[in-house]
């Protein structure tokens, strides 16, 4: 795969990291993307489930649940890399609307939080 620029990365795959530019099409949903690849992979996950009995998928939801302490801890890391992903793409967009004039009340209103909230988690602290 050859190597892009980050300035060049408008989004990457939420679910394998690829960038925009490495797959044939990324589709966006809210705060989250996910690529063509990772979506024929879902497709035969989903067909796979499909076909199994309902005990089976009884097991695969009770194995999913009951994981155990060890690759919950191992799952963080990653969970953690998503979340800054996406609250790094919000930060974004909450600084795009303040340069293009709105105000944190039509911000925190959109955001479904209040405007003290809506400032402390996304005003620049260099502009304070």
């Amino acid at each position: 795969m050859p190597s892009t620029p980050a300035q060049d990365v408008i989004a990457s795959c939420s679910f394998c990291g690829k960038p925009d530019a490495a797959v044939q099409r990324l589709v966006a949903g809210p705060g989250v993307y996910i690529c063509n690849e990772c979506i024929e992979l879902s497709v035969t996950i989903v067909e796979d489930a499909a076909q199994a009995t309902p005990e089976e998928s009884s097991r695969r939801r009770s194995k999913y649940y009951d994981r155990s302490t060890d690759d919950i801890l191992a799952l963080l890391p990653a969970l953690v890399r998503s979340a800054d992903r996406v609250e790094s793409e919000l930060a974004g967009w909450i600084k795009r609307l303040r340069e293009r004039g709105s105000d944190w009340q039509t911000i925190a209103g959109a955001a479904g939080m209040s405007v003290d909230a809506a400032r402390q988690r996304f005003e620049d602290p260099a502009l304070k």
